[in-house]
């Protein structure tokens, strides 16, 4: 039976969900592995304040996981139940991805507010970047009549 929707993650619940996250998502030469950022700890929190829509199945995957390694859960869910392997693995992508280590090594500040003026000439009108695309001219096939 699943847990109901507002129920909190266990630290069993959260050991789990590591296993398959660091599974899911080892480390790298240049990257850590998930559990090393935090995805089992605040960040699967975040991600399902978020998405609320992911937490059923979410669950049901933990449960189905529970006793088994990382990769055996991963792999169990992959062929047994496609949703709640969806939920788990959208859960350790996102939680990862939000976090801010992650985010400074690929060079991703998170969402900027960028002000637009509509009077304002664009750079890629006056940079050159589209100096080989007028010489080069139009390039198009005539529709056939």
């Amino acid at each position: 039976m699943s847990k109901p929707a507002t129920a909190k993650l266990s630290a069993e619940d959260r050991a789990i969900f590591g296993g398959i996250a660091d599974f899911l998502i080892p480390k790298t030469a240049k990257m850590p592995a998930a559990t090393e950022v935090g995805v089992a700890a605040a960040g699967i929190d975040d991600v399902l304040k978020f998405r609320p829509d992911l937490i059923e199945d979410f669950h049901r995957g933990l449960e189905k996981a529970k006793g088994l390694s990382g990769a055996k859960g991963a792999e169990l869910l992959f062929e047994s139940d496609k949703e709640a392997f969806g939920a788990v693995s959208l859960a350790a992508s996102g939680a990862y991805y939000m976090s801010p280590v992650v985010r400074k090594i690929i060079g991703y500040p998170g969402q900027e507010s960028l002000t637009y003026d509509n009077h304002e000439t664009p750079d890629y009108l006056t940079n050159g970047m589209l100096e080989r695309v007028a010489r080069r001219g139009p390039t198009y096939k005539p529709t056939p009549k």
